[in-house]
């Protein structure tokens, strides 16, 4: 009876879920060409906050240098980087005249890095847009024309795009889809873009918003302790009447967020147990529907291959084959179209769904550890503890001597 119970409970979730992300997708809001004329095109100032990002730097700026845009401004902050960041940048810098490079400031207590970067590099800037961009991210040529015309034709005062994953390693093709995955369902009506909706969110690698609606809402010192800040931003923005929309940014740019398994680890422990508002009954439910939805079908097929008399004793085989073969093609679906949203992919690392549930698991249940023990997370040299308040309590930095710490002089 628990055998038929689940099988079926699976199918339903499985349809549900589908229908959820299929509804997402529709709804969400697309990048149109720019046809704004250059003359009437607003100046853009674009802030990079870098912090030990010598593998990715170079790409990023030598991406944002290139674009077809009339008027812009790169500002990179070094926020005291302990690899060779801060000379790639100098370099990049001398051969680019529009990137103006701003030495960072100590790490304050109660900041995120993040946040005490961007509220110590935003002053510089002088465009009417301010867009802040991840320094492991690459933007195509048009990104910044259209990106901003995307925020003008949707009379956006802050607007965000969710970017194209790059996946190239084991552990980000196992945990990846399934994680980033489940995220699509998160507003699967895109309420964002409801103003009488609460919901409002941003994707952090790339924002942009207007100068005067960022200083209105206070900058980043208004989300300066929150872990998810870019969320958190979004979310000021809107309380405070301001319009924040999101868009499908697969034409603008990609990132690379992690490069091995231990920072991808460390990465999503500091973060998702905030992205389910520390709840313990989500976290709970989430674990079940995730090994409901991506493992339990593998192992139902397994079952009715290998001992299919045992499985037949408790339902019809012909009734487990018709579910099963909804399961998979929901599943199947839901996989091809997600991962249009990634790169490094290719149709066998389907059968790594299982693994990922697990892990993303397994990461989700660390994660909750972590902000309900007060147990810090190193990240990018700097240790964060973060309570359930999703505020962080410390944000302490290992910082090498003046002879140790490359130095990225002001241009």
């Amino acid at each position: 009876m628990f055998f038929a119970l689940s099988l079926i409970f699976t199918t339903i979730s499985l349809v549900a879920l589908l229908v959820l992300m299929l509804s997402f997708f529709a709804t969400f809001r697309k990048v149109p060409k720019c046809t704004t004329a250059n003359e009437q095109l607003p100046s853009i100032s674009v802030i990079v906050p870098v912090r030990n990002e010598e593998t990715k730097i170079a790409r990023c700026l030598e991406s944002l240098a290139g674009q077809d845009y009339p008027d812009f401004e790169i500002i990179v902050i070094d926020d005291k980087s302990t690899d060779s960041s801060g000379r790639i940048i100098a370099d990049i810098a001398y051969r680019f005249g529009n990137i103006k490079v701003i030495p960072g400031r100590d790490s304050r207590p109660g900041w995120l890095g993040k946040c005490n970067a961007l509220h110590h590099g935003s002053p510089h800037a002088k465009g009417d847009w301010l867009t802040f961009s991840d320094a492991d991210t690459y933007h195509h040529p048009n990104s910044l024309r259209d990106a901003v015309g995307a925020a003008i034709n949707y009379k956006a005062d802050m607007i965000s795009f969710m970017p194209v994953q790059e996946l190239y390693t084991f552990g980000e093709r196992a945990i990846m889809p399934t994680l980033l995955g489940s995220f699509l369902m998160g507003d699967p009506t895109n309420s964002i873009n409801n103003p009488k909706s609460p919901r409002s969110y941003a994707y952090g690698q790339y924002i942009m918003v207007k100068r005067t609606t960022y200083d209105a809402i206070g900058g980043h010192e208004a989300v300066k302790d929150q872990i998810l800040d870019d969320i958190s931003i979004g979310r000021v923005a809107k309380e405070k009447g301001f319009s924040v929309t999101a868009c499908d940014g697969r034409p603008l740019y990609m990132v690379r967020m992690y490069t091995n398994f231990s920072e991808l680890w460390s990465g999503w422990t500091k973060n998702a147990f905030a992205l389910i508002n520390c709840n313990l009954a989500a976290l709970v439910g989430l674990v079940i529907l995730l090994n409901v939805c991506l493992l339990a079908p593998f192992l139902t097929l397994i079952a009715a291959v290998l001992v299919p008399q045992s499985v037949s004793a408790v339902m019809p085989q012909t009734l487990v084959w018709l579910l099963l073969a909804v399961q998979f093609t929901c599943m199947i679906v839901w996989y091809v179209r997600s991962t249009a949203y990634y790169m490094g992919l290719n149709p066998l690392h389907f059968f790594l769904l299982p693994l990922g549930s697990v892990l993303v698991s397994a990461l989700y249940i660390n994660s909750a550890c972590c902000f309900l023990t007060g147990r810090q997370v190193k990240w990018k040299g700097r240790d964060y503890s973060v309570d359930t308040t999703q505020r962080i309590k410390t944000s302490i930095e290992d910082t090498p001597s003046a002879a140790e710490r490359p130095v990225s002089p002001q241009l």
